[in-house]
């Protein structure tokens, strides 16, 4: 049963493990925002990683098939997970900071991450047919 979990999952479990390194790590490690010097460029970066870690655990969750439906229900896991993320940031690490900024773009990720699924399941559609 595991075993047939991990299967289904291990493309969304990997990118959770992605977010959590990424999340956890000192910011010292983490060079694109230095050499861009865009302001709160780290934001477009939790809304990409919130967005593809969320489309992706909704099309693992209907076998990338386009005849299965959506477990919306799996969206909890990425939303509690951003949140859980800034705790952390908050409680462990000197190096990273919680900010309410972060959750929100954690949250708009998620929100993006339905639309590209939906473009995704439409496109894989297409290209079967």
């Amino acid at each position: 049963m595991i075993w047939l979990f991990l299967k289904q999952y291990y493309k969304s479990i990997l990118i959770g493990l992605l977010i959590l390194w990424l999340s956890l790590t000192g910011s010292s490690t983490m060079v694109p925002g230095r050499i861009l010097n865009i302001p709160y460029i780290d934001k477009l970066g939790h809304l990409s990683m919130y967005a593809l870690f969320s489309a992706v655990l909704l099309l693992d969750s209907c076998h990338w098939k386009t005849n299965r439906g959506f477990s919306y229900a799996v969206l909890l896991i990425p939303l509690g997970f951003g949140a859980l993320m800034e705790i952390l940031q908050m409680t462990l690490t000197q190096a990273r900071k919680a900010e309410i900024a972060d959750l929100a773009a954690n949250i708009g990720g998620v929100t993006a991450g339905i639309i590209a699924a939906h473009i995704a399941i439409k496109l894989l559609d297409k290209i079967k047919s």
